[in-house]
């Protein structure tokens, strides 16, 4: 049986969010109690309903409390950044994906997530996950509205362990064309804040992978 395609969550504590403003992926307030932590939490849930194997990147609140849920090999701490501004969280963030996919090299590909969209399908995961084995660059749309995750094949290993810079990222997916994969699921737009601190996230993984978007 072929290895599945590797979904890597990416989280940041709700308590930087509060403290410094927007951030570049913070998991923000769900309407439970559990806050920040419930979110992402079913977020995880979602990625391991799919059968896809799940990496969290996460900082060390975060990544603390989700070891019920993962495996310790499938929490990737991510460090606070050295800079308290969006510019050094962002980097921080681009640099995890970069030691999540070193973490996962023999997968056939990977899909980026951010950690505060729990309403997104298992079973649309499971056609992203398909989709990455089949196209180069691939993203969910909902009535022709593209939203997460993004998915790498394998090919773009190379260039996903050199990421060092959200401009990295931003490069990466401004320079190939991506693939748009229609499917039934209005949670791939749908997060707990849409006016979080994961906007930034958001605005990179769409604004520049669907620039030369085919179908």
């Amino acid at each position: 049986m072929p290895e599945l395609p590797t979904l890597i969550i990416l989280a940041e504590s709700e308590s930087r969010h509060m403290a410094d403003g927007p951030r570049f992926a913070t998991v923000t307030s769900a309407h439970e109690s559990g806050g920040a932590l419930d979110t992402v939490h079913h977020t995880i849930r979602k990625g391991l309903a799919s059968g896809l194997q799940v990496l969290l990147v996460a900082p060390p609140m975060v990544a603390a409390q989700a070891h019920h849920l993962l495996p310790a090999e499938n929490v990737i701490l991510l460090p606070e950044p050295l800079a308290p501004n969006l510019a050094a969280s962002n980097d921080q963030m681009a640099l995890g994906v970069a030691i999540a996919v070193i973490a996962s090299a023999r997968s056939p590909g990977w899909l980026l997530l951010p950690g505060d969209m729990p309403l997104l399908q298992a079973d649309t995961l499971k056609i992203m996950g398909k989709a990455v084995t089949q196209e180069s660059l691939v993203f969910p749309e909902y009535r022709h509205r593209r939203g997460h995750p993004v998915g790498f094949s394998a090919e773009f290993y190379s260039e996903l362990i050199r990421l060092q810079r959200e401009r990295d990222l931003q490069r990466l997916l401004a320079q190939y064309p991506a693939h748009g994969v229609e499917v039934d699921d209005a949670g791939i737009l749908m997060t707990q804040d849409p006016h979080s601190s994961l906007a930034p996230l958001r605005t990179v993984l769409q604004g520049h992978a669907g620039l030369h978007a085919q179908h």
